[in-house]
């Protein structure tokens, strides 16, 4: 039982640090809480749900164009609402277009969807098999190896590919990046399409996987990268990794050894604890300016 627990917690934790990266990327850039990334990813899972319940396209084309949708969103959003405000002072009016998009976003979805919870068609065969005693789902490993293999790839991409560099130097420092030659608008808008582009991935993984969707997860996708990304470390991409586990193993310990009513006052429990003893989050630096 304990192993079998813990096995769906890293698979739920892994598709986590999918939603959780999109959202430190824009912070670790920016310094912008993007409430709007919960809306994107779950527009485009709806849209997902949509090509694989209502016009049964093949689930590669489905997923990989509610993909591509969801990105695309995500940078119309920052070159729409978020562009023109990026050298304002107050951060606060940032922030205050972000809730506007996210609302703008949801109610479109609602207004196409509903509010009512969808049966999401599983995306993988229902087997199970059994290694040492422990049963494993087939779904839960194949959704848990793809989430890993996209980790590590977007890893890669960021440490060895000239845009991934380009991320990083910007969310260094985003004007001596401009001064070194870096495009900034153009990286920003990637930052922003790889973040939908993540999420959608992650919410097609969880709905999948759950074989449920509805517009109420849009905000829980949202409080969930917030949250993880505050625990890891908020601009941190490693720290996404270690909140989106330890979030995702933690939710699924509660659901099931106490109760699903109390997972996420436990959850936020321990995102207090957690800033208690380390005030940036587990691997968050504090920032440090000059005079």
């Amino acid at each position: 039982m304990f192993w079998n627990v813990l096995m769906v917690g890293i698979m739920v934790g892994a598709i986590y640090t999918l939603v959780t990266m999109g959202y430190s990327m824009v912070y670790g850039i920016l310094r912008l809480m993007n409430f709007a990334h919960g809306d994107v990813y779950i527009f485009g899972t709806l849209l997902a749900w949509t090509l694989l319940s209502a016009h049964h396209v093949s689930p590669l084309f489905a997923v990989l164009g509610s993909v591509l949708a969801g990105g695309a969103l995500a940078a119309l959003v920052e070159f729409v609402a978020y562009r023109r405000l990026r050298a304002a002072q107050n951060r606060m009016i940032s922030m205050i277009t972000a809730l506007g998009a996210a609302y703008i976003i949801q109610n479109l979805s609602e207004l196409k969807w509903g509010n009512q919870v969808l049966p999401f068609p599983s995306l993988f065969p229902s087997h199970s098999f059994s290694i040492l005693g422990l049963t494993i789902s087939l779904t839960n490993l194949v959704t848990l190896g793809i989430a890993v293999a996209i980790i590590v790839f977007f890893n890669l991409f960021l440490k060895h590919h000239k845009m991934g560099k380009a991320i990083l130097c910007a969310s260094e420092d985003l004007t001596t990046a401009s001064l070194m030659g870096i495009p900034i608008n153009r990286t920003v808008s990637i930052v922003y399409f790889l973040g939908g582009v993540l999420g959608v991935i992650g919410g097609v993984l969880y709905s999948s996987s759950y074989n449920v969707i509805s517009i109420s997860m849009g905000f829980r996708g949202t409080i969930i990268a917030f949250t993880a990304a505050v625990i890891g470390g908020i601009g941190s991409f490693s720290g996404a990794l270690i909140g989106g586990m330890i979030l995702g193993i933690s939710e699924n310990f509660v659901g099931v050894y106490v109760s699903s009513m109390f997972r996420d006052p436990i959850i936020f429990l321990l995102l207090v604890v957690i800033l208690l003893v380390k005030p940036t989050g587990i691997l968050g630096q504090a920032e440090i300016k000059k005079v």
